[in-house]
């Protein structure tokens, strides 16, 4: 079914339609609801066309429709068969009446049987074959997409290896290595890029194993590691030694003084004059000696240990600048990071024990000054964590120079283990496609051989005989619609006319002879008739096909319209899907009654629509809205057209005010029929009621000449007053009659 005209361009008063949100979709019965040239005919035209997926009086014409198929556009033809009955049906068939209406091809009784069964068996096979195409479309399409997927996925591989031999890895290669992923595993990030790296490398240099430096010592050379090992039990020894002697207070409290009188004692020896070179007294023997004794042998011997210990540390914090390290761009790129870790880690140790080598070197210059004193102070120097930080930086090393040795196999692994886990990225996709693949092909197969499983076991070349044979038992059906006479009897009330057949098709006599000057009502109840009769015909199948029926009561009687009612009611509808248009409201009152009323309908299959249309700056436009409740609800257009009134908000532009004058004169003719029941005229009556003559007046001029043609253009000057004029009829209706207009009032929701 037709569920929504989503969009139409270039189709006359549907210049630039887009569906409102509002607007439910189609159901199974449909009414359409709008005044004559509002663009009712031109939607029937569109949908008339929907088989042909074009409009032939259109070239330029854009539609999107959606229906439950699939959406319509233009190149798009729509499978399910529509009729459409419109004026160009009418014109079409019976308008120029040149010759003869075809036959209608209903069957006799006696084929009836045969028919249902030809009927069941055309749509079993249609139905094999058509579920057989789409299985092909199916399987072509599963096929289709394991080959993205293999495209896909070889791009990948080849993208992850280029560089190496994959460069022109393609889909035939990763067909033919899906086939073998028998060993393949799935990798982690990390891992999947290691191997990513290696494929793409170059062989590199091997890089020379990390060397220790070493540091002289009394016994030999050490390493530094070594040396620094045990420089704090060292100089923790010399700091828990004193020297005896007899102390000076004044240079044991000061050590910077101790120092330097220590020097001066020193040089005084060498240059023996006697007296102070400072402040040139005289030094006393006794002085001297006590100077001596503070300085003994023994404090001479603990200070030069100090000094060798200090040296020693002195040679081995410069030892430990001395390392040479790789520099990192000599590293495959994988190992780098790693690299860089463990490098970071050793610059940290390294640090942290110089600082502590600095700190017992301080420690040994305190000492200096404090011979006399015997204490333990805290030393911490331990070389483990960078001999471990070392160790680190040597195993990148290692595993760099191991690469380096085995770096072809190590390629062709890692080739290896990107080729499968990519592979493997699609494996659960291809198995799952391959086997809805291999089941839609055994379900083709079993529709095409027959076999168990089926409710008619035969195969399709079976069918096919049995089709054939039927059809030829039932090839004389006979042209049907002797019915129409009948019907178009009852129709019009009258004999006059009726159908005959000959063999040509029917022809419309009137009291025997050729019907001639057919007026339109004549030419719209036949050509109706006619329309409804054919939809039994054998090339249309109600039940599966769409109806639109676009005004049938045109130029009809009033009396013809419960007739017409009546036909298009039991004629169509078994339809699958039908929709009526109109402009009668007493028509559209039949319409929407019968349709709320079928038994077993659910709601949302019938809609109610109305076309509006306005008056733009490019010309007229219109759309398709849903029907306003209160055309649904009452038996009248009233209270409608009050609501319009009642609403309306001028924009200050012709087209938004054009087609309010035709509404004020209408719902002011209905008013005044009821409040002053006569015959008089509109405006004899409007001159009766209790209202402002001046206000009055102005409502008769709006209401009565805007309301007519009378040969002149909409004056853009009268705009202004349209809103003012409008009001002014809505003033009188609430003063005059203020519980009408407060019932009217509520219906409008406010």
């Amino acid at each position: 079914m037709l569920t929504r005209i989503k969009r139409i361009k270039n189709l006359g008063v549907f210049g630039d339609y887009t569906s409102a949100a509002e607007l439910p979709p189609f159901g199974r019965y449909n009414i359409v609801y709008g005044e004559n040239g509002s663009g009712k005919t031109t939607l029937s035209r569109l949908l008339a066309c929907l088989g042909m997926g074009e409009h032939p009086d259109y070239p330029n014409l854009e539609y999107s429709i959606e229906s439950q198929s699939g959406a319509l556009a233009r190149g798009v033809k729509y499978t399910r068969k529509i009729r459409v009955f419109n004026s160009d049906y009418v014109e079409a068939n019976i308008g120029r009446f040149d010759g003869p209406l075809r036959h209608i091809l209903i069957l006799g009784e006696e084929n009836k049987a045969l028919a249902e069964e030809l009927k069941a068996e055309i749509e079993l096979r249609d139905a094999r074959i058509k579920r057989i195409q789409a299985i092909e479309t199916e399987v072509a399409k599963l096929e289709a997409d394991k080959g993205k997927l293999f495209s896909q996925i070889a791009k990948t591989i080849g993208e992850a290896t280029s560089g190496a031999t994959l460069r022109s890895y393609r889909k035939p290669d990763a067909v033919a290595a899906f086939a073998k992923i028998f060993s393949a595993k799935e990798l982690s990030e990390a891992a999947l890029e290691v191997h990513r790296t290696t494929v793409r490398q170059e062989q590199m240099l091997a890089v020379e194993p990390l060397k220790v430096p070493v540091v002289a010592e009394i016994a030999g050379k050490a390493s530094v590691i070594d040396s620094a090992r045990g420089a704090a039990l060292r100089a923790k020894a010399l700091t828990m030694r004193s020297a005896q002697s007899s102390v000076i207070e004044r240079l044991a409290q000061n050590p910077q003084i101790a120092e330097w009188v220590e020097e001066g004692v020193r040089i005084h020896a060498g240059h023996s004059q006697g007296r102070c070179e400072f402040c040139e007294q005289p030094l006393t023997a006794y002085r001297l000696q006590m100077l001596a004794d503070h300085f003994s042998v023994e404090d001479q011997q603990l200070k030069e240990e100090l000094e060798v210990e200090r040296r020693a540390l002195g040679r081995t914090l410069q030892a430990l600048n001395t390392f040479v390290l790789p520099d990192r761009l000599a590293f495959y790129s994988e190992l780098r990071s790693d690299y860089d870790a463990a490098m970071k880690s050793f610059l940290h140790e390294l640090d942290e024990l110089k600082t502590e080598l600095n700190k017992i070197n301080e420690k040994l210059g305190e000492k200096l000054t404090l011979r006399t004193k015997s204490y333990d102070p805290d030393f911490a120097c331990d070389p483990a964590s960078l001999e471990v930080a070392l160790d680190a930086l040597q195993s990148v090393v290692t595993r760099h120079n191991n690469k380096t040795k085995k770096f072809s196999n190590e390629k062709d692994t890692a080739r290896a283990a990107v080729e499968g886990h990519y592979l493997l990225s699609i494996k659960a996709q291809v198995d799952g496609l391959t086997t809805q693949a291999e089941m839609l092909q055994n379900e083709a197969t079993l529709l095409r051989d027959g076999g168990e499983g089926l409710s008619d076991k035969r195969s399709l070349e079976a069918l096919s005989q049995s089709i054939a044979t039927k059809q030829a038992k039932v090839s004389d059906a006979h042209a049907g619609g002797a019915d129409l006479t009948d019907h178009l009897k009852q129709f019009l009330g009258r004999t006059d006319l009726r159908f005959e057949s000959g063999e040509d098709g029917y022809r419309v006599l009137r009291r025997g002879k050729p019907a001639k000057r057919l007026s339109e009502g004549e030419k719209t109840a036949i050509a109706f008739l006619y329309f409804l009769v054919q939809l039994k015909d054998q090339s249309f199948d109600l039940a599966e096909g769409v109806v639109v029926i676009d005004d049938p009561i045109s130029s009809l009687d009033a009396s013809a319209i419960y007739q017409a009612f009546s036909f298009l009611k039991n004629e169509t509808q078994a339809a699958k899907q039908l929709l009526i248009f109109t402009h009668n409201f007493e028509f559209l009152r039949l319409l929407i009654n019968w349709v709320r009323n079928l038994p077993g309908v659910p709601k949302s299959d019938r809609t109610y629509s109305m076309v509006l249309c306005f008056e733009a700056e490019n010309g007229r436009t219109a759309r398709l809205a849903p029907l306003d409740k209160l055309l649904i609800e009452h038996s009248t257009e009233y209270h409608y057209m009050f609501k319009v009134l009642y609403t309306f908000k001028s924009d200050g532009t012709i087209s938004g005010c054009y087609h309010i004058p035709n509404i004020a004169r209408k719902v002011l003719e209905a008013f005044l029929d009821f409040y002053v029941p006569s015959n008089k005229s509109l405006y004899q009556k409007l001159d009766e009621v209790n209202f402002d003559p001046h206000k009055k007046t102005a409502i008769y001029k709006f209401a009565n000449d805007l309301s007519h043609f009378n040969g002149k253009s909409f004056d853009p000057a009268i705009v202004a007053e349209v809103q003012k004029n409008t009001e002014y009829l809505l003033e009188m209706i609430k003063a005059v009659a203020p519980l009408h207009y407060n019932g009217l009032k509520a219906l409008c929701g406010t």
